[in-house]
């Protein structure tokens, strides 16, 4: 609950399929900066961070944040608990944010009924300063009934690997310039499918002179590959 990482996606994309009568489904991209896991564990009384699931240490810049954007937070969130939830986890990560330290991106926001009931959907309040800009988000892929949860976690990956495999960069360059190296993938918020969480270790067997040219397994269908959101 307290990391980005959402397991049996498979599983859930199928029963979702059962219980659905759409037709087909549209997922959303947005490129996943690397860094820690970071959330920010919101109660009727109290704000709580960790990183990498676990307390934040005393001090820690995160926790600064967290009570820099109190009163924000508190108003974005204030009329959802009460009879309906006890407590909200907006998870991201905790990333390098050039020559000005560390900042926090959203990603995912976990809402806890007073039943217990876990509920995750994309992030979407109005807090930090860059909320609603909208940025590295312009990637999208459709998939009929016909095709199985491992089948979407699949093609969702590839997909994520080839706009996000830099062409010509060698593997020192694509580490120090810290650039992105997976998505997360929403379907919309009221269809009942999971979120996608898509990362992956790609640089353990580069070397400087290797290009990687990802290809495309043929499952769904991409409305939309645009270059990456970012020059070189």
């Amino acid at each position: 609950m307290l990391k980005l990482e959402i397991p049996n996606f498979p599983a859930e994309f199928d029963n979702a399929w059962r219980a659905s009568k759409k037709r087909k489904v549209s997922y959303r991209g947005k490129l996943l900066l690397p860094g820690e896991d970071a959330a920010i564990v919101v109660t009727p009384d109290a704000l709580h961070t960790f990183l990498d699931g676990a307390p934040t240490p005393a001090g820690h810049p995160l926790m600064a944040l967290a009570k820099n954007f109190e009163e924000e937070i508190r108003r974005a969130t204030a009329s959802e608990f009460g009879l309906l939830l006890r407590e909200i986890v907006i998870v991201g990560r905790w990333h390098d944010n050039g020559g000005y330290g560390k900042d926090f991106e959203p990603y995912i926001t976990r809402k806890i009924g007073n039943d217990g009931n876990v509920m995750s959907y994309k992030y979407d309040y109005r807090i930090f300063p860059c909320d609603g800009l909208g940025s590295g988000e312009s990637f999208s892929m459709d998939f009929s009934k016909k095709e199985k949860g491992a089948e979407v976690r699949d093609c969702l990956t590839f997909f994520a690997k080839d706009i996000t495999t830099p062409v010509d960069l060698s593997e020192r360059a694509v580490i120090t310039l810290g650039l992105p190296r997976g998505a997360i993938w929403y379907p919309p918020k009221t269809a009942g499918f999971p979120i996608l969480v898509t990362e992956w270790e790609r640089f353990k067997n580069w070397n400087d002179e290797e290009i990687i040219e990802p290809v495309l397994p043929k499952h769904g269908t991409a409305r939309e590959s645009p270059p990456l959101p970012f020059s070189l």
